[in-house]
């Protein structure tokens, strides 16, 4: 992370332009695509070897089950108190409120690309 901060700053303070500074970092794009896709590629066989692993050492089906049913329980409370949490702070807070953001025209065109 601390390399990353350092080419960008410099990328940055070192080149004369922004467009020099946009091109600078459209070439450096690739290295962070490169390490996003290993990333998930090592993510997957990850959990599934951790899983597999952790079932096969327990030995008791009903230890199994159990166990999984713990596990269901803290992730639906979990998911429950964070998305309670989120919607409180969003009606605390009200972000986006008076920004006076005008509203695209009905027949504009989006730029979005469908995720790949």
């Amino acid at each position: 992370m601390l390399l990353g901060v350092l080419v960008g700053t410099a990328a940055h303070n070192l080149s004369p332009d922004a467009a020099t500074a946009k091109s600078i970092a459209d070439h450096l794009s690739i290295l962070t695509d490169v390490f996003l896709r290993m990333i998930k590629m090592i993510i997957g066989p990850l959990v599934f070897a951790t899983l597999v692993a952790g079932i096969a050492s327990m030995g008791d089906g009903r230890a199994v089950g159990r166990i999984g049913m713990k596990a269901m329980a803290w992730f639906i409370g979990a998911s429950i108190t964070s998305l309670l949490l989120g919607l409180m702070m969003a009606n605390l807070l009200t972000p986006g409120h008076g920004m006076n953001l005008p509203l695209p025209a009905a027949d504009a065109a989006s730029t979005l690309r469908p995720a790949r």
